[in-house]
């Protein structure tokens, strides 16, 4: 318990900030926002389990043995390197991004891989094969204008990978949002109420696949993550306050929807203060550039790791286990959407 009061004072003290919704559907605040994070250690690394999961949906999209494969929204190109390890040999693999920060560090990480900044003008004639995205929709500032620009890098015969938070109901988080007052805002393209603050929308399986349509492209495969266990255990290792967010009592609907937010705070928040010295041990070992706040988790958590280990990995096989066998189960709070435009060899 002493881990966790100190833990919750440092994360209170030095990055917990308010949930908000920026104004991110204009072009400059958008770059200038990510190059700031990007700047300071933003998604530089993603957990094993979800690079082993996305290496082998890609395997298994069974895609022709040579091309050209766009990372769409590359980030620090974490993710671009596994897409390049799960396509047969014969393709060549880029990655872009609006940040030049995140452009620069994908360069250096891995050279495997060609990275360009979005609008630069060796891609101005470029058309690929495949394109993925991941976590890229939710946050883009013109979806339509986003959209054409996806399709003019592709080739008349193309395919794509979509991966993104889902909208579809039936989700534990959706379950959530519906206890509480305007959980779903619908003003703001069904944003869920807790989403993080570069989060402005939140698509469902018809909406992709209908602005994909319009493209020419038709939804052939599609997976679902997080119905349940997945969400557990993400949520488990978020920080406090967004527990406390998630389960506030003083936004319910009515007097059952409180005693099940009151329910969920408990379980919750027992769930995290079990798993969380495994969480901050690992996350912290995970960065690359370690500021003084992840020495001070490492000093923390290391005496507690053994003792919290247990229930990390426990957490983390129920959610893995929910993906192998309910992975075409559309009430998932994630999807994974494969997309071709007619003509692509099956």
């Amino acid at each position: 318990m002493g881990f966790c009061l100190s833990l919750c004072f440092i994360l209170n003290t030095t990055v917990m900030q308010p949930q908000k919704v920026l104004e991110l559907h204009d072009k400059d605040t958008a770059v200038e926002f990510y190059q700031e994070r990007y700047a300071n250690g933003y998604i530089d690394e993603w957990p094993a389990e979800r690079k082993q999961r996305i290496f082998e949906v890609v395997r298994s999209l069974d895609l022709p043995p040579t091309g050209e494969a766009m990372d769409f929204g590359c980030g620090n190109g974490v993710l671009t390197d596994v897409i390049r390890q799960a396509l047969p040999s014969g393709w060549k693999v880029y990655g872009s991004d609006i940040s030049g920060n995140a452009i620069a560090n994908a360069a250096e990480r891995y050279p495997d891989c060609t990275f360009l900044v979005a609008g630069d003008q060796k891609l101005e004639h470029k058309q690929f094969d495949f394109l993925f995205t991941h976590h890229v929709l939710e946050h883009v500032y013109d979806l339509p204008q986003i959209l054409n620009e996806i399709d003019a890098c592709l080739k008349p015969e193309a395919s794509i990978l979509h991966i993104l938070p889902c909208g579809n109901a039936g989700s534990l988080e959706h379950s959530i949002c519906l206890l509480h007052k305007d959980g779903v805002d619908r003003s703001i393209e069904n944003r869920f109420f807790f989403e993080e603050e570069g989060h402005i929308r939140r698509l469902d399986t018809a909406q992709l696949s209908a602005l994909c349509a319009e493209k020419g492209f038709h939804l052939t495969t599609e997976f679902y993550s997080h119905q349940h266990h997945g969400s557990i255990d993400w949520i488990t290792k978020s920080w406090p306050n967004f527990i406390l967010q998630l389960t506030d009592p003083a936004t319910a609907v009515g007097s059952q929807a409180k005693k099940s937010l009151s329910k969920w705070r408990y379980q919750l928040f027992s769930l995290w203060a079990l798993r969380i010295p495994a969480t901050v041990v690992e996350q912290s070992l995970s960065k690359r550039k370690k500021s003084l706040r992840h020495y001070l988790f490492l000093v923390l958590g290391l005496p507690l790791y053994l003792f919290s280990k247990p229930m990390d990995s426990y957490l983390k096989r129920k959610a893995t286990e929910e993906w192998v066998n309910c992975k075409k189960d559309p009430k998932g709070s994630e999807m994974y959407l494969f997309f071709k435009r007619p003509g692509v060899a099956e």
